[in-house]
């Protein structure tokens, strides 16, 4: 309980402070500047309210598109349904009126979840990974101005991921079959949100064996009897094994609605590749395009920019995941490595073939867990790491509700 109350305090302040900052950001930004693209400024003409939708538009429209109207355009089918169900509650309780009570209902969500998130973030670490309180609250302050944090307010998916994420590694830390369920639950609702919740399957294969194989064969809870019945203890073990096969089995009945609803299950897939430029390639196939791209124009385009910040804020990722590799656990580890061989398997099909992949990156959680290992070890990584991802929190906010691109 004490953990609990000290995980509240530190993410109110944390999560607190960085919304107000957001807030600020996207008032000063909707009434002096002008969005790309548009003849006038919208919160001068028509309000205030109008200032929050600079956050409406990328996935959060196409999310907002669905909530209001289903998979009316076969090329939404790509967006998995479980967040724009939660958008379409939402809106309904606050007067379901479009755009902007998808919108209202998009932000207050993707909030709330990032806030719970923070909390099951620093019980993970102080209780599953024995973090002292500073290293804990410096793991929420290092994810929540991250760079491209930005995603964890506006209305993405990616708070939700990271929320199911986080409960998921919290409950497998135990052996008791409750948590097993309701963690195998949790992560058919991930496989409803995003297709990468079929990289959760590592957690479970591996707390699984260290639970029900590699550690002792008779646990308390089982009992003396199941020395003279050692049936029980393969059924222990099929019980705990099941909850893992929710995962696949909710992504095969969004196939299945696809099947029934489109004529073709896989045409989800199908979308991802021939309307958003997705398609499967090896993971180091689009670090050239994306360098020669940047190398051989000229760097004064936006084109040359987003290249940088895509190659940036991808390569400095992976290199602290590599270089702190051993100070995770095993689970941490493959687990980080599967998401980010699942984001770099689906490049972008086009000039920019890192778009995005800073926002897939930093939902590989552990990143964020080595970076305040090593703030034990060298006190100035506070001061390195504030000077050069609060600025860029900052800026990348302001673009994202300009109209430009951010990932």
């Amino acid at each position: 309980m004490g953990t609990l109350r000290s995980a509240w305090k530190e993410a109110v302040w944390v999560f607190g402070l960085s919304r107000l900052s957001l807030l600020l950001i996207t008032y000063v930004g909707g009434v002096l500047l002008r969005p790309r693209n548009m003849a006038s400024i919208p919160c001068v003409n028509n309000g205030l309210r109008f200032c929050l939708l600079g956050w409406y538009h990328w996935d959060a429209d196409a999310f907002g598109r669905i909530a209001h109207v289903g998979y009316r355009s076969v090329a939404d089918v790509a967006f998995f349904p479980l967040w724009p169900w939660l958008i379409r509650l939402g809106a309904a309780v606050l007067g379901n009126r479009f755009p902007l009570s998808f919108l209202l209902s998009e932000l207050l969500l993707s909030n709330l979840f990032f806030f719970i998130s923070l909390i099951l973030l620093y019980v993970l670490v102080r209780e599953g990974l024995d973090f002292d309180p500073l290293q804990a609250r410096k793991a929420l302050w290092y994810l929540t101005f991250y760079a491209y944090a930005i995603f964890f307010f506006a209305g993405y998916s990616e708070s939700l991921f990271l929320l199911l994420t986080l409960a998921i590694f919290l409950l497998l830390q135990g052996k008791a079959l409750w948590r097993w369920w309701l963690a195998g639950l949790l992560g058919g609702v991930a496989a409803l949100t995003r297709s990468t919740a079929i990289v959760l399957l590592v957690p479970f294969l591996f707390f699984y064996v260290e639970h029900f194989w590699l550690a002792l064969r008779l646990s308390a809870d089982v009992g003396e009897t199941a020395a003279s019945q050692p049936w029980r203890l393969w059924l222990r073990r099929l019980l705990a094994a099941l909850p893992a096969l929710v995962i696949p089995a909710a992504l095969a009945a969004y196939m299945v609605y696809l099947g029934v609803r489109f004529g073709d299950p896989f045409i989800y897939s199908r979308m991802e590749r021939t309307v958003w430029g997705r398609q499967f390639e090896l993971p180091w196939e689009a670090f050239g395009p994306a360098l020669g791209a940047l190398l051989a124009g000229p760097l004064h385009t936006e084109m040359a920019v987003r290249n940088l910040m895509d190659l940036l804020f991808t390569l400095l990722p992976l290199g602290v995941l590599v270089v702190g590799w051993r100070q995770l656990p095993i689970v941490y580890r493959f687990f980080s490595l599967g998401l980010v061989l699942f984001a770099l398997c689906f490049p972008l099909n086009s000039g920019e073939t890192l778009a995005s992949q800073p926002r897939y990156m930093m939902m590989a959680f552990p990143l964020f867990l080595v970076l305040a290992r090593w703030s034990k070890r060298f006190p100035s990584l506070d001061l390195i790491y504030g000077g050069f991802c609060a600025p860029l929190f900052a800026l990348n906010a302001l673009l994202f509700t300009l109209h430009y691109w951010v990932a």
